[in-house]
């Protein structure tokens, strides 16, 4: 049956809303004893996968920037991404750029993300990108800027890659990069 394969690649490429569907078009077909046995094989495969590597989301470096103790928003964003299977290293806050692209190259983090709730410590954000670009290293981060006092607007001036006002966007922007 072309939906039992169908289900078990669905499965491993973790498309929920398609492989409800499958399930639904099975289950009317009269072969729900079938589904089982094909979502554990799937899964089994799937975990497999995972223990080799194969499958492997990216490294995020995360972290309120320095003469910023707020985290609430920061804390968020790491529960968030974690939860969606992202390896999130969290340097809590009032973290320096040093600190912020020491841990992203000796990690080797793909994304840098940047919280900030202190109009007085929005320049930070700025003075990163600002150093990646002059160490010639910006083509091998992607970073992402949030918080309440930055904006859209702010993101696009100082040049950051992207910006998101809250902890599902930015899982929502993550995931579509993939």
């Amino acid at each position: 049956m072309k939906e039992l394969n169908d289900l078990a690649e669905l499965i491993k490429q973790g498309e929920v809303e398609k492989s409800l569907a499958t399930v639904k078009t099975i289950i009317d077909e009269g072969a729900i004893e079938k589904i089982l046995s094909v979502m554990t094989i799937a899964m089994r495969e799937l975990g497999e996968q995972f223990e080799k590597k194969k499958i492997q989301k990216k490294t995020v470096v995360l972290g309120t920037v320095e003469g910023d103790i707020h985290e609430i928003g920061k804390n968020i964003v790491s529960i968030v991404l974690k939860a969606e299977g992202y390896n999130v290293i969290d340097l809590g806050t009032d973290v320096g750029i040093d600190k912020f692209l020491l841990t992203a190259s000796e990690k080797n983090a793909s994304i840098i993300g940047l919280s900030t709730l202190l109009t007085t410590t929005m320049h930070i954000q700025m003075d990163l990108i600002s150093k990646l670009i002059e160490e010639g290293e910006s083509e091998n981060y992607f970073v992402i800027i949030g918080g309440a006092p930055v904006s859209q607007k702010w993101a696009d001036r100082i040049g950051a890659d992207a910006y998101c006002e809250d902890a599902f966007s930015a899982a929502q922007l993550l995931n579509s990069l993939q």
